[in-house]
């Protein structure tokens, strides 16, 4: 319901009273106690009109007072200056609202940036602290190696420096031995199909042919080894005799 027709039902039912005689207060309260009271056991014209002119007053009483009551029940839906100024007293204007969320939603987006930035830069710092140490620990390993490379060239290097000289000192006594040999053949005789005999002492078969062959006498010392040499050819296997000197050399024996 309105105000407009609270008012207008205000207005209609504050005219009603007026068209009622109108009572003082002290009347009314007079008139009540005179009720109270027990009626004269006589009663006269004057107090027949009397009660009457009571009866009316009561009942304009009770007619204004449901009037009011009426109007309370109309009015108790209707919302009052004082409400009104009560709510709207606390009230942001929607400008100022606007500039409240802005900046809380400002304040906000600067926190979670500086949030974020901050985790960012955590994330990094751990990631650099980490690659540092990776870094670190390849950069030991490689010096590592590399002192392990020098080690194993210094190595190689005295290796191929002593294998070089084992190499010249394997020439030279391939040399030596070469000569040593060609220089002791100079004292070998080779005898080819010379008599094969068991439990045979070749040394001293060897000296008795060449004395009853030759005619040369040769002492034991003269014959400094003899053995015989293996051979495919059918027949005795060849015997060589090393001589202390190329001087008792038979010419007619095969060297």
């Amino acid at each position: 319901m309105s105000s407009g027709q609270n008012l207008a039902g205000l207005k209609s039912t504050n005219k009603r009273p007026t068209t009622k005689p109108v009572n003082t207060v002290q009347t009314l309260l007079a008139a009540k106690v005179d009720k109270n009271k027990p009626p004269p056991s006589k009663r006269t014209h004057s107090d027949v009109s009397n009660e009457s002119n009571n009866s009316l007053d009561l009942s304009g009483i009770m007619n204004f007072q449901k009037d009011i009551d009426e109007i309370k029940i109309k009015l108790e839906g209707v919302t009052r200056r004082e409400d009104l100024d009560r709510v709207t007293k606390d009230l942001i204007k929607t400008s100022d609202l606007e500039q409240v969320v802005t900046l809380i939603v400002k304040k906000l987006m600067n926190e979670f940036e500086i949030t974020v930035q901050k985790k960012i830069d955590e994330k990094v710092e751990e990631v650099k602290n980490e690659m540092q140490e990776k870094f670190d620990a390849l950069t030991i390993e490689n010096e590592d190696l590399k002192n392990k490379i020098q080690a194993i060239q210094y190595s190689n290097t005295t290796i191929r420096r002593d294998l070089n000289e084992t190499s010249r000192l394997s020439r030279q006594a391939d040399i030596s031995s070469n000569y040593n040999e060609q220089y002791s053949r100079k004292n070998n005789i080779k005898i080819i199909n010379f008599p094969r005999k068991d439990k045979q002492d070749l040394r001293k078969d060897f000296m008795e042919t060449v004395k009853k062959e030759l005619n040369v006498q040769l002492e034991d010392r003269d014959v400094v080894a003899i053995h015989r040499i293996p051979s495919q050819k059918a027949g005795p296997y060849p015997v060589i005799v090393k001589l202390f000197s190329s001087d008792v050399k038979a010419p007619n024996y095969e060297m």
